[in-house]
């Protein structure tokens, strides 16, 4: 072979290397192709694998950008280590850990290692907590369990290969040969039928295997005798049935158990991505605990006490006499679903329905025949869990059982979501008196019940404390640019208070109902099939983090030239003491300044309820999809802390919607934020600034960011902006 992948050598001394993957991942490939913004041109090309920029953009780059928006980053990156032999050599046999991951570490090799590892934090294979660290996990999960996309990146290959002198003749015969050679696998942390599967489409997730034949339960639960309960009374009749997710309920409920691995095969638990593979290690709900799954698993193969005790001394043979059956007697609480009904962007197929059927009096509750092929991957499962997941996640459905491991299974059929919010409050939270606020993030549809308003511990509750927690977490995590700038003790201080900042995210993100428009975080998206948004505390800090860090980053002087906007060139002529705190983080004086709105209660209450009411509009508008955000099990719904904070913001980065928090980042230093008491050279300016004093400049902010937005050179920004003026 006459090929030789040291060819590839496009340097990473520049920091354009990084570029690309934002460029690509915000879509805006067609501005630096055509010389409207600037690049350099080498490695914009060595990415894409064109000779010049007036070269044909090879098709897979355009199937990524228009079909895969969420890993337009991550295909990117993944594409940047293949520039470089370097990369490739080094990832395979210094970082990998050969688990669709590994740990970057800095070495001596000086700018390419610095823009490396920011490319893995850009890329969203690591957290941005990372930026600076010298040691930098990461992982390139999340695209290898998406299927097809690998189809596109073996294109991609095969160019990068033809670049290193390899024949086309070669490569069609011998490319996994060539790959394997090269360990092309190893960079990024695959095994070779890994590669293998993922480059022919698959998804790696998919590549369970079961132990046993489906066919064998088919026999036994295909059909299912079960008990028809009647429950209702006729006072019931009275409650309003009328309003959005609370259609009248039927008057029964039935009864009937199941092989728990049947069960969890034909069930979901809707909290994640509506378009995500389906293979089971991540159909899961976010509140899902794996540790609490671990402990039950446990429990059901020991008992109590050996369950309770470590892995080596529960396999201890002297301990073996504390071995007794792990019982699970109480039911497991569902919904099944009805004639096409949708949960995010996904309707059940007719297919995948199961039938409710009464011959002679029997009632018998009848499993769709391809549950029972080991290929069946729906869209939607027939079944969704209104309590029970922990049990259900304690099995995996591939294993074989030595005996019998049935459930009980209470079922309604085609109950409306608010009736389950209802059910599942009153089973978990009402008799166990936890924290309430919690129980909004286990079960976010809670946040938007009018039955709990009024409650000592309803829906104020809520919306009261969360915002007191973003508050403190906006204060706490290091990253933030209100990290210890916000006053939280009610001290004197140049800083907003920490009751203004409550008040303003009280006011924006957690108000109801106004008009069409309410707050993000406190109620459901209309046109969205009235769906709640289902982000916990530390999806809603990291949002809020982010957004005022890309105002933040908007304002640095690398994005706003001295003179180009005339009001952040005012301010940074002041004689400001900037703390360490602040110099870390590099912010600027515009932003930090006594005389900016931007650290005032004008600017953060203005900048809420416009940012809310914008974010509500694209989702309740546009086709981007807020739900179907990654979730990772070890973002703790519990609490806010740094490492969920880190986590969510890392998920919130590879989405789209991070195209339009930097869009809006953008769009919002363009209003003039000094206060009427800062430096003017028009004393007509000063007095226009005066507007924005008092309870109603939030409303004067409000109505001077809608014309900026309804200008903008963005069309989907103008477009948003536009829906949103028409329904202030």
């Amino acid at each position: 072979m006459a090929g030789d992948i040291t060819r590839l050598k496009t340097s990473w001394t520049k920091f354009d290397a990084v570029q690309v993957i934002n460029i690509i991942g915000n879509n805006e490939l067609a501005n630096y192709l055509s010389g409207q913004e600037g690049i350099d041109h080498p490695i914009l090309k060595s990415y894409l694998g064109i000779k010049e920029l007036t070269d044909p953009v090879p098709k897979y780059w355009y199937e990524v950008i228009k079909n895969y928006p969420h890993l337009r980053k991550m295909f990117t990156l993944l594409a940047g280590l293949y520039t470089h032999h370097s990369n490739i050599e080094d990832f395979a046999n210094q970082y990998s850990s050969f688990n669709m991951g590994g740990v970057f570490k800095m070495g001596e090799g000086g700018k390419h290692q610095t823009n490396m590892r920011s490319a893995l934090v850009e890329g969203g294979a690591s957290l941005t907590s990372y930026r600076r660290k010298v040691n930098v996990p990461y992982e390139f999960t999340k695209i290898f369990e998406q299927e097809n996309i690998g189809v596109l990146f073996k294109d991609l290959l095969k160019e990068r290969l033809i670049r290193c002198g390899f024949s086309k003749e070669e490569i069609t015969e011998e490319f996994f040969e060539i790959a394997f050679q090269n360990n092309f696998h190893k960079t990024i942390s695959l095994n070779k039928q890994q590669f293998k599967n993922w480059l022919e489409g698959k998804s790696i997730s998919q590549l369970k295997a079961f132990n046993y034949d489906l066919n064998d339960l088919k026999k036994t639960y295909h059909e299912t005798n079960c008990i028809q309960v009647s429950q209702w009374l006729t006072s019931w009749d009275e409650v309003n049935f009328d309003l959005p997710m609370r259609k009248k309920p039927q008057g029964h409920f039935y009864m009937f158990k199941m092989d728990i691995r049947v069960l969890k095969r034909i069930s979901d638990v809707h909290r994640r991505k509506a378009k995500k593979p389906r293979a089971e290690e991540i159909n899961i709900q976010r509140s899902l605990k794996e540790e609490r799954s671990h402990e039950i698993r446990n429990y059901v193969e020991s008992g109590f006490p050996l369950s309770t005790l470590n892995d080596k001394d529960r396999l201890d043979p002297e301990n073996q006499k504390l071995k007794m059956p792990g019982m699970l007697p109480t039911a497991i609480l569902v919904n099944i679903l009805g004639k096409n009904q949708k949960r995010g962007n996904s309707i059940i197929n007719d297919a995948d329905l199961i039938t409710i059927k009464n011959e002679a009096g029997i009632t018998k509750l009848v499993l769709p025949e391809n549950v029972f092929s080991d290929t069946w991957m729906p869209e939607l499962k027939p079944i969704e869990i209104i309590d029970g997941q922990h049990r259900l996640w304690a099995f995996d459905e591939s294993e074989k059982i030595n005996g019998d491991f049935e459930v009980p299974v209470v079922a309604y059929y085609d109950l409306d979501r608010a009736w389950q919010a209802y059910l599942f409050y009153m089973i978990n939270i009402k008799p166990k008196k936890i924290n309430t606020s919690l129980g909004y993030d286990l079960y976010p549809l809670l946040r938007t019940q009018e039955w709990l308003e009024n409650s000592k511990e309803g829906l104020k509750v809520y919306r009261e404390t969360r915002a007191q927690e973003l508050v403190e977490a906006l204060w706490l995590f290091e990253e933030s640019p209100w990290h210890k700038r916000i006053s939280m003790l009610g001290e004197e201080s140049s800083y907003i208070s920490q009751n203004a900042f409550i008040r303003a995210l009280s006011d924006s993100y957690f108000r109801k109902v106004r008009r069409d428009i309410s707050g993000l975080f406190g109620d459901v998206l209309k046109k969205r099939n009235f769906e709640e948004l289902k982000w916990v505390r530390a999806q809603q800090a990291g949002f809020l983090i982010l957004l005022w860090d890309e105002i933040a980053k908007a304002l640095n002087t690398d994005n706003t030239k001295d003179g180009e906007i005339e009001w952040v060139d005012m301010l940074r002529k002041e004689n400001v003491q900037m703390t360490l705190f602040e110099k870390e983080l590099r912010l600027d004086k515009s932003f930090i300044s006594k005389n900016s709105n931007l650290s005032r209660d004008q600017g953060v209450t203005g900048i809420s309820m416009f940012s809310n009411d914008f974010f509500y509009v694209l989702a309740n508008e546009s086709e981007i999809d807020l739900n179907e955000i990654d979730w990772d099990s070890e973002i703790d719904e519990r609490q806010i802390d740094s490492g969920s904070i880190d986590l969510a913001i890392n998920k919130f980065v590879s989405h789209p919607v991070y195209t339009y928090v930097q869009l809006f980042a953008r769009e919002v230093i363009k209003l003039d934020w000094r206060t009427s008491s800062a430096e003017f050279e028009d004393e007509n300016k000063r007095e226009f600034q005066k507007k924005y004093r008092g309870s109603g400049g939030y409303r004067e902010i409000w109505n001077d960011l809608l014309k900026i937005f309804l200008s903008s050179k963005n069309e989907k920004v103008k477009h948003y902006s536009s829906i949103l003026a028409q329904m202030k």
